[in-house]
């Protein structure tokens, strides 16, 4: 129970921070919003790995629906849409 505790307080805080930082390039939203959880190079952590033929060929509606409203253990993402798909498309580009 307190695993699950701790799990759910680090997912809160580190993939839901709430800078006011003008967020611009892929690279940097992904950093400040997803990187503590998914790892600079994908690989996972807390989060699953981005690295996967099966994650990566998800359309960009899953991809869109998961950052902004969360799935399971994943808290929503508190970014634009448009923020969102500048990821999504560095994610894929970067793979």
């Amino acid at each position: 129970m307190k695993k699950a505790i701790v799990l759910f307080l680090f997912l809160f805080i580190a993939c839901g921070s709430q800078e006011t930082v003008e967020l611009t390039t892929g690279k940097e939203i992904y950093t400040a919003r997803c990187s503590a959880c998914h790892q600079e190079d994908f690989s996972g952590r807390v989060g699953p790995s981005l690295k996967t033929t099966s994650v990566l060929n998800k359309p960009d509606s899953y991809w869109l629906q998961t950052i902004l409203k969360g799935k399971g253990s994943m808290p929503a993402v508190r970014i634009t849409e448009e923020q969102a798909q500048i990821v999504i498309d560095y994610i894929r580009e970067s793979n």
